[in-house]
């Protein structure tokens, strides 16, 4: 079974970082911007070959996936982006439902985040 790495927002420093010597301001741009996506409720991470990210509210709506906290939930081929790799979109109604070979990975990010 596959593993699911999440990280506190959708994207981690390394990817923007592509050089060993970080711009101080540049430093701090990125740390506010984290914090804000992280004050925002923006989640994402990585699961087998695909990568997501969700937008959870404090408590369950109806606006959820079943209900539930998970409000905007996008899936895409971490090869492609996700402007041309997109599988899965939930942006309070499913806009691109997910295939049967994706749900088990989507049940995995609802039980995580729900």
């Amino acid at each position: 079974m596959d593993t699911i790495h999440y990280f506190a927002n959708s994207r981690d420093e390394q990817d923007y970082v592509s050089h060993s010597e970080i711009d101080n301001d540049y430093f701090l741009q990125l740390k506010a911007e984290q914090a804000l996506v992280e004050a925002m409720n923006w989640h994402g991470g990585k699961i087998a070959k695909y990568r997501f990210e969700v937008n959870v509210l404090p408590k369950s709506s109806k606006l959820g996936i079943n209900n539930g906290r998970i409000w905007k939930l996008r899936i895409w081929e971490g090869e492609k982006g996700m402007a041309k790799g997109s599988v899965a979109n939930y942006d309070r109604e499913w806009q691109l439902s997910p295939s049967k070979e994706l749900e088990p990975h989507v049940r995995r990010i609802l039980k995580l985040y729900n």
